[in-house]
């Protein structure tokens, strides 16, 4: 005799276990930035960076129904952004194997509980009365 499972249990232990190891996972991750923007093999200091946006501003005060300004000043911050963006690193911190491996058990198992329940399809009730 098949035993039945608990599917909202299933669901809590594994969003459980999927928020543990993601938080565990995450915790041991660094994140580190430079305001510059390296173009082809140019680097472009934080200062250099914000000449665009500073020019727009400045035109958009002087004036404000601009097309020109405004497109300068919105190319100015995606510029900003994506020296931000393109300049981030990821260091995960030393860890040993036993822990990284805790890790994503809980991770991946957790995941594989809640997809369970998330994602079952539904039993046709004819194939049951045969």
């Amino acid at each position: 005799m098949k035993k039945r499972r608990n599917p909202l249990g299933q669901f809590v232990i594994g969003m459980i276990m999927l928020a543990l190891g993601l938080y565990w996972f995450l915790s041991n991750v660094t994140v580190s930035t430079y305001f510059g923007l390296r173009f082809m093999g140019i680097r472009f200091g934080g200062g250099l960076i914000v000449i665009p946006f500073i020019a727009g501003i400045i035109w958009l005060f002087l004036n404000v129904d601009s097309v020109g300004a405004k497109l300068l000043t919105g190319i100015g911050i995606v510029i900003i952004l994506a020296s931000i963006i393109s300049n981030m690193q990821f260091i995960f911190r030393a860890t040993s194997l036993y822990v990284y491996l805790l890790m994503l058990i809980l991770i991946f198992g957790g995941g594989a509980l809640v997809g369970q329940v998330l994602f079952q399809w539904p039993k046709d009730d004819g194939e049951k009365k045969k």
